[in-house]
């Protein structure tokens, strides 16, 4: 990006500055700006770049790819779903009656009749 050329444009000019060593150029100063990076790069910082290069529709995608995958949806994005179509939570659907004890199917003939 422009900012990107920019920075390291401002990296080299203050390196080089009162250096009378040598010259240091873009690809010098990028290459030792990576490895240190790698070197320091910690938990904190790889949230913050993933945080500046979050793209909803990519995280959309990998929802939906998984989904079809296992055939679930998570939870709270089906409810955000229903939501979006404006469907409430009541609307969903009844439970089944739990099966009762008392009634053992040996005790039922086969025509229906006990």
């Amino acid at each position: 990006t422009k900012e990107a050329k920019q920075a390291l444009f401002d990296v080299i000019r203050k390196v080089n500055k009162d250096f009378d060593g040598g010259k240091v150029n873009r690809v010098q100063a990028a290459s030792w700006i990576i490895k240190w990076f790698k070197q320091n790069i910690n938990s904190s910082r790889i949230i913050e770049i993933r945080a500046d290069h979050f793209d909803e529709v990519s995280v959309l995608e990998s929802i939906l790819r998984r989904a079809k995958e296992t055939g679930e949806v998570p939870p709270e994005l089906k409810g955000m779903l229903q939501k979006q179509l404006g469907l409430n939570d009541t609307a969903k659907r009844k439970s089944k009656k739990s099966l009762k004890n008392d009634v053992i199917n040996d005790d039922i003939e086969a025509d229906g009749e006990s």
